[in-house]
Order: structure tokens, then sequence, then C-alpha cells
């Protein structure tokens, strides 16, 4: 009984030890960098344009090819010239659910420009004014009625994201905060997100290793400016670990004067390893309004140790 249970042991720590080596490429690399996604390919339809590409977002190797990221972007109705681009948590999102379900994805609104989704809300559409559609992590999906339902149901039992769900064929998918609404709930003509009140901040990506730079960007704003302060809180199940601040960054407070401002970078230390899953806090030293928040935290994030 001794030398099995030996023997189960040794062949779990292997199992355990082959599980954790497989998440990572060649050269110690993750070889994807979010929480929820699939196999790195996606086919999308934009329905308004007709244009219909299947992506390779990832390679095996690990990377994101620029070059893809771009099709995505043009394909999503992001202009040439913008200082947008979609947000690969959110094609990593709509990756895991093509895959669980075998179905293809057509897009009926990807991005918008802030002119647009403000002509959408003057006809008195869903459209919130701090819409995520704007930053490039918001989709409106199609797909079969029954299949929408289901959708809606997978998606608000991950936690992890923003969905819609009008009772239609279509569903509204988002990186933002975890929450769930339908056409009775909605609250986008109300002024729940004026005055910056739902600001919110998105990391690049979801896993990092140590020495790697994170790009923190400040989403759903609706006035500017606004300043933060160049020290952040790295913290984890509410509890503060440790401080920085941010690259090359050395006033107190940091003004944001207008939208191509509002992403900072971090190089994480090569000596910092924290366990689990952390946030990054951000204090805010110049609010426009009272009704702005003092501090906000952003999306959880793991910081692997490497092979």
């Amino acid at each position: 009984m001794r030398t099995n249970r030996l023997t189960i042991g040794l062949i779990a720590s292997f199992f355990l030890v082959f599980l954790l080596s497989s998440s990572f490429a060649d050269g110690g690399k993750p070889k994807d960098r979010y929480f929820f996604s699939g196999d790195g390919s996606i086919q999308l339809t934009n329905a308004k344009t007709g244009q219909s590409a299947r992506i390779h977002y990832r390679l095996p190797d690990g990377s994101y090819p620029r070059d893809e990221h771009q099709r995505l972007n043009h394909l999503f109705g992001v202009p040439v010239q913008s200082h947008d681009s979609i947000s690969l948590r959110l094609i990593s999102l709509l990756d895991y659910i093509e895959d669980h379900y075998h179905q293809p994805i057509e897009i009926i609104s990807g991005y918008r420009s802030p002119e647009y989704n403000e002509h959408l809300r003057a006809q008195g559409r869903l459209a919130a004014k701090a819409s995520l559609h704007m930053e490039g992590m918001a989709a409106d999906i199609r797909m079969r009625k029954v299949l929408s339902a289901e959708w809606f149901k997978t998606i608000k039992a991950l936690n992890c994201c923003g969905v819609g769900y009008y009772h239609d064929n279509s569903l509204h998918v988002d990186t933002g905060p975890a929450r769930y609404w339908d056409e009775t709930t909605s609250k986008v003509r109300t002024n729940i997100s004026e005055h910056n009140k739902q600001i919110m901040a998105r990391t690049d990506q979801d896993i990092y290793l140590p020495g790697e730079i994170v790009e923190l960007k400040l989403a759903r704003l609706t006035d500017y400016p606004i300043g933060f302060a160049s020290h952040f809180a790295i913290v984890h199940d509410g509890q503060t670990l440790k401080e920085f601040s941010f690259d090359g960054k050395t006033e107190e407070c940091l003004a944001v004067r207008e939208p191509e401002g509002r992403t900072i970078k971090w190089t994480i230390p090569s000596d910092f390893r924290p366990d689990g899953r952390i946030q990054i806090r951000v204090y805010f030293c110049e609010k426009p309004f009272p009704e702005m928040p003092e501090q906000i935290e952003s999306n959880s994030v793991v910081i692997q140790r490497g092979t």
C-alpha cells in the first residue's frame, strides 16, 4: 500500500510539473497572456462591411503578431490614424466563446469613435456615454437566438467581464468589470458614468514575467483633465504588498489632459514575484468632480515565476 501511495504521489508530482511547464513557450515565456482564451485563431465577420477573416492573433510560441493585430483593428473599424486599438483581452475572450460553442462570430458593432457613439445616443440607442466600444474593449456580436441565451449564462458564470443580453440573437461583451444586464436593466440612458464616476484601469495583459513592461490604460473617462499620483500600490485581496512608481515619472501628480495620455507604463522589477493574483491601485490627486473616486484598482494580473 505504501508503495502504491508513493507511486501515485510521484505521478501526481510529475503531472503538476508537466502542467506548469506546458504553460510556457520555448524561452520561458507564457504561451498565453490571458485568463480566458481559445486556440489563438478566430473567425470573425463584420456585419456592416461584410468583411470576413480568420485571424491568427496568437502564435504557438506565445507571441502576438503586430500585423494580425492590425488586421483585427481594420476588421473592427478602428481608423488607421487612431490612437486606439482593439483589446487582445477582448479577442481572447471571443476566441474562448468561439471554441467553446464551435460557432463563428459576427460583429454587429465593434469600435466606435466618440462622435459616432454620441450620434447613437442622440438617436436614443443603447449606447453609454463612457462606452467601452470607444476604447476597443467591447463588441456587440450576433449568433442564433437560442444560443445567445446560453452564451449569456456562460459569460455571466465566468465572472470576468461585462455582458448584455437583449433577448434577440445578439450579445454585448466587454472587458470591463464583471456585471450583466438586459434591455430592462440597462442604465446607459442615466448619468451613471458622468463625471468620471466609472473610471477604471485595465492592463494590456493578464499574465506577465518579472522584468516585463505593464501597460496600464485608464478607461471610461468622460471629463478632462484629471491627475493621478506617480506612485501606486500593488495589492492582494485588498491589502497593500508594495508601492512603486510608474516608469519615468518624477512629478507627484501626473496630468491627463486628452485621450492620448491615458496609457502609463510600469516595468516589473526582476526580483518581484508575488504569489497569486494581484491588482494595481491607482490614486487620483486631481479630481474635476467630487463624484470621481479617490482611487481605483485594475483588473487582476499574475506575475509568473517562469521556468
